[in-house]
């Protein structure tokens, strides 16, 4: 899957106190002269690395630098060799329990900057299992459920960091999005605003509670605490796109261009950035500029269903319905359930006069699966491995029919025989519309790409 920009800073707990690490690595080097083999296996220079943080701060600790900021991409062969040394330390009994316990926290980052999301967890439970009192060990993990989709863990986790660290803004902001993603708003925006509360200059509270105001249809202030929290990180990744999206809604195509266009800067792999800029210049009939954009959304994440969907309402538009075509079943193929690729494709070939495969039935709809990359979170750097879920939410099917007896995909069959029987004038979309979890199920005479706005993910500290 491609690498998405992170959801939140570093909160970092360095548990050793400078002190003793510097002579423990003094130590480490005067056993060298008589065991180089020791000197230089047992490296815990190597392993905790040069973090700095309160020597005995049993929290997330303090927070530094900004956040959604994307750095240079994992090294994997330092997260080998940090795995390595991490491993003697963490591994041999006689070794202090506080030095255990560190080492099993970071190896557990390493494999995180890996990917290796279960590795870490296991790592993470040790080092609980040897001191159940450390806030960042519970948030690390914590998060790593979440990208993992086990939301009931992840809250668990982040719960007893919030016990143990009361005033740990990220573990309320990740709380929050894990509430948010179980569909629990109200629980989700409490969570937002009591991480707003612990820390008023970080822009996470804000970027969360903007995306609660969304799923609840509160447009107007979900783009009110967007443009906080790019007020206060003018490159948070997350708040750029999503208020592009809810600016395109208005139909504000400028404004949300100029949003994604700072969205591509700020982090220039995020293929929700251009998939949504292509919608925008789709909204102003831009078909070239829009293929553009789609055709670099693919390039950086072959997975994603709207960039062929995009592109193929941009085609379509230009007249090239083969190309069209292909691109709504490459659409379909990803996710047999996108009701907007099985409309595209079927409008387009009643226009040919091609005959089109039946849409999915109801069961098929309810039993099937993406052949796609999951939208799931996945960590990455920095500091916070996490990748975005980036089309999470409630999708909206297009419905053509007001007198259908009701939305939804299992409907889908009935609505695509509707569209072309009754000879209504349908059209391929041309505005990208945000999910609202609280939108109202009910029919419209035209389609919209739904174009999901991009979830947060919870960071992990380091």
């Amino acid at each position: 899957m491609s690498r998405r920009t992170g959801a939140f800073a570093r909160a970092f707990v360095a548990w050793l106190s400078r002190g003793p690490l510097l002579a423990l690595a003094g130590m480490a080097m005067l056993g060298g002269l008589a065991s180089p083999t020791l000197a230089a296996v047992r490296d815990y220079a190597l392993c905790f690395g040069d973090d700095k943080g309160p020597s005995d701060d049993q929290g997330l600790g303090g927070l530094s630098g900004p956040t959604y900021k994307k750095e240079a991409g994992v090294d994997k062969g330092a997260a080998e060799q940090r795995i390595a040394a991490c491993t003697v330390i963490a591994e041999d009994d006689t070794e202090a329990s506080r030095l255990r316990v560190s080492a099993y926290f970071y190896r557990g980052v390493a494999r995180d900057d890996l990917e290796d999301l279960d590795g870490a967890i296991a790592d993470y439970s040790e080092a609980i299992a040897l001191d159940p009192k450390r806030a960042s060990v519970y948030f690390n993990r914590g998060s790593d459920w979440y990208n993992k989709g086990d939301d009931e863990r992840a809250i668990a986790d982040f719960n007893i960091a919030i016990s143990l660290e009361p005033s740990a803004g990220d573990a309320y902001a990740s709380r929050g999005w894990a509430f948010l993603r179980r569909g629990k708003v109200d629980a989700a925006i409490l969570d937002f605003q009591q991480a707003i509360e612990a820390e008023p200059r970080s822009n996470r509270g804000h970027t969360g509670l903007g995306a609660a105001w969304a799923k609840k249809g509160e447009r107007e202030k979900s783009i009110a605490e967007y443009g906080e929290a790019i007020r206060l990180d003018p490159a948070d990744l997350i708040a750029l796109v999503n208020r592009g999206i809810a600016r395109a809604a208005r139909g504000e195509f400028d404004s949300a261009i100029t949003d994604y266009d700072a969205a591509i800067r700020a982090d220039p792999q995020s293929a929700d950035a251009y998939v949504n800029r292509s919608a925008a210049w789709i909204g102003k009939n831009d078909w070239a500029r829009a293929i553009a954009d789609a055709n670099q959304a693919i390039a950086l994440d072959a997975g994603i269903v709207d960039g062929y969907y995009s592109r193929g309402v941009a085609w379509a538009n230009k007249g090239n319905n083969d190309r069209a075509v292909a691109d709504f079943d490459k659409a379909v193929e990803l996710d047999a359930t996108d009701a907007r690729a099985w409309f595209g494709r079927s409008l387009i070939r009643s226009r040919n006069g091609t005959p089109s495969a039946p849409p999915p039935t109801a069961s098929a709809l309810s039993s099937s699966t993406r052949s796609g990359p999951a939208p799931a979170a996945k960590p990455r750097r920095p500091k916070q491995p996490s990748r975005q879920p980036p089309r999470q939410g409630i999708r909206r099917p297009p419905e053509l029919c007001s007198s259908a007896p009701r939305c939804g995909y299992r409907n889908m069959a009935w609505t695509a025989r509707c569209s072309i029987s009754t000879g209504r004038s349908a059209s391929i979309p041309t505005m990208p519309t945000p999910i609202s979890a609280a939108a109202a199920p009910g029919c419209s005479r035209a389609i919209r790409p739904a174009l999901q706005p991009i979830a947060g993910a919870p960071s992990n500290s380091t």
